[in-house]
């Protein structure tokens, strides 16, 4: 991404390493996420890429999935359309293996292991980043593949707000607001509402049984808010959180001779509470966070299955300043899991059951150093988990870079990471499987970056195993542990041609998943097989014009041909995507937008059975007080 002075305030669950910052030129953006504390993206060694609210709004992104799929390095999976469930791979990984933070706070659901991405809002988001590669000893048990923080906090001066109103195709209506607001000299307050629904399309593909040409539509609300207040010069609080709430339509299948349903109502709660204190040398931030992920599903001729799952988090950061080049960190995290309702449909059996197991914690230690020393940055980690399940883990990482010119920088790092199974892998009803053993994983990558006033680039070569990987072997079948080796090289560069600003990247991807094709408990019958939904050949462009009031923006995106099951026995076709869009400022308040997505209308399918949209028309305007 191109770098441009981004006005951040300190972002929760982060420190600011003054010294670092010191050394920011106007023109570097300011990144949180790769080591828990604030500091120049020109001195991290993990990829890193930032998407800006800017960015966001000019190409005209709806979704979390949307921003996350034009980035180097990952690959999205939509069940259909808008407000379809989907899933997030980086680096071949899967969306179990991603760390997903809201304002540095941790989501997910502890039945499924990841975060609900199709219910995450983009009301009041300034910027999301997103770190390629594992962080299991920064961030704990999941970051094998990479972390994602979404950021809603800015600088706020006086009082402003947005509002915007957008029509599209298959009936879409959206409606969303933000207000921000200093309350006296000290606080401030930002609220940020969005509605959106639409009637959908037949999201039924070819080969889904029984076939059912309805449209599947949905409608969402979601609610975000933050209120803060800077007690004194070092020590401030503050509240946030979000609430969403929506229902889907999806396509039934038959059980017993009876419809399945055919709606989802999903919940998405999620608040917590700050308290940082910075002085000097000094930082500690202490953080206590809830949230509340539910699933019902309703409107079959037999009641569907329900799920809700409690998370409670409580991290403890602490960093000290120890000279001008170094930063020590250190800190604890405690996570607890439970589901507090369940009633799961057994489709083998025909009846409904509960989970055997309903709650478990994970307590854990870690302490890291950062040195920069100008031309070359070292960092290194390490973490102590102690799993309730599954017992104790130690995780480390280490990186270094160094520039060698005053342009080109090398960079070189190596870590581990492990992922417990969840509730669903271990005790889901017809494909649970009790003696299921955590992921480990392995990953060292080597790559070089060049940063020049006219453009920059950047070449990685990774490779991460991971043994134990938990495999899907179908429908009323077991889950089965696997050994998968993943290598790619990833190419990303940004530069300008006269008036047009393109980002590019290519990603190659060589994975092989050694997997027993007998099932589980069955005579070993490993295979060699590549893993599903991750194909190895991904291109994408980026390329944006602005002249006076008027902005164009036009993305391209190459995937090539992958298999949806792990047996590798369903091919799905490679395809290209062109979304186009425009927008015109009527005035330095006003501006008017138009899309036009998948432009030439080209079918695919990223989910065997799951048709995606075809071309697509949407129409927005925003004004902003």
């Amino acid at each position: 991404m191109k770098k441009t002075l981004l006005a951040v305030a300190l972002a929760p669950l982060f420190i600011q390493s003054q010294a670092f910052a010191t050394e920011t030129s106007t023109d570097d953006v300011m990144v949180v996420t790769a080591n828990r504390f604030e500091q120049p993206l020109s001195t991290v060694i993990a990829s890193t890429d930032v998407v800006t609210k800017a960015q966001i709004e000019s190409r005209q992104l709806k979704t979390l999935t949307d921003v996350l799929k034009w980035l180097p390095g990952v690959q999205v999976t939509n069940n259909g359309g808008l407000g379809q469930s989907s899933s997030v791979s980086i680096r071949g990984s899967s969306s179990k293996h991603v760390v997903v933070l809201y304002n540095g706070v941790r989501l997910g659901s502890a039945t499924t292991g990841s975060a609900n991405f199709s219910a995450i809002p983009l009301v009041g988001v300034e910027k999301v980043e997103l770190v390629r590669g594992p962080r299991a000893a920064v961030y704990g048990a999941d970051a094998i593949g990479g972390v994602i923080n979404i950021v809603t906090t800015s600088h706020i001066e006086g009082d402003q707000g947005v509002i915007s109103a957008g029509i599209g195709s298959d009936e879409y209506l959206q409606g969303q607001a933000s207000v921000a607001s200093q309350l006296g000299e000290n606080s401030w307050l930002k609220v940020g509402v969005n509605s959106e629904s639409a009637e959908g399309f037949d999201v039924s593909g070819e080969g889904f049984n029984p076939d059912q040409p309805d449209d599947d539509g949905f409608r969402r609300q979601d609610l975000s808010l933050e209120l803060g207040s800077q007690f004194t010069p070092t020590l401030r609080g503050r509240v946030l959180g979000f609430y969403h709430t929506s229902l889907n339509e999806y396509e039934y299948y038959i059980s017993n001779g009876q419809k399945s349903p055919d709606e989802q109502e999903s919940k998405l709660f999620n608040v917590s509470g700050q308290l940082e204190y910075s002085r000097d040398k000094l930082g500690s931030a202490l953080t206590i966070s809830k949230n509340q992920d539910s699933s019902d599903n309703k409107g079959g001729e037999f009641p569907g299955s329900k799920i809700v799952t409690d998370r409670y988090v409580i991290n403890w950061l602490n960093s000290y300043q120890l000279t001008e080049s170094v930063l020590i960190q250190g800190g604890i995290d405690y996570q607890n899991d439970s589901v507090a309702d369940s009633n799961l449909w057994n489709s083998s059996k025909g009846k409904f059951e509960s989970y055997d197991g309903t709650s478990r914690y994970n307590r854990a230690a870690f302490l890291s150093s950062f040195v920069n020393l100008g031309d070359a940055q070292f960092e290194a980690s390490v973490r102590y988990d102690d799993n309730e399940a599954f017992g104790s883990y130690t995780t480390w990482q280490l990186g270094a870079g160094y520039g060698v010119t005053d342009n080109i920088r090398v960079i070189a790092s190596a870590g581990t990471g492990f992922q417990a199974p969840t509730f669903n892998d271990l005790y889901w009803p017809g494909y649970g499987n009790k003696e299921l053993k955590p992921e480990e994983s392995f990953n060292y990558e080597a790559g070089v970056e060049a940063y020049y006033s006219f453009a920059d680039f950047r070449v990685v070569g990774y490779s991460n195993k991971i043994d134990n990987l938990i495999t899907y072997q179908g429908k009323d079948k077991e889950l089965e542990s696997s050994s998968a080796d993943i290598k790619g090289i990833e190419i990303s560069a940004n530069f300008d041609t006269g008036p047009f600003s393109h980002m590019v990247s290519l990603d190659l991807l060589d994975h092989d998943n050694k997997v027993n094709v007998a099932g589980f408990g069955k005579p070993t019958d490993i295979q060699s097989k590549k893993l599903a939904r991750k194909a190895n050949e991904v291109a994408k462009w980026l390329v944006s014009y602005t002249y006076d009031e008027w902005q164009a923006d036009l993305s391209y995106m190459y995937q090539g041909k992958r298999y949806d099951d792990s047996k590798n026995t369903i091919e799905l076709e490679p395809y290209s995507l062109v979304d186009v869009s425009a927008s015109y400022a009527i005035n330095t308040r006003w501006v008017v937008r138009g899309k036009v997505a998948n432009l030439l209308d080209k079918e695919y399918q990223t989910a065997n059975t799951y048709n995606t949209q075809r071309r697509a028309f949407y129409l927005t305007t925003t004004y902003q007080f």
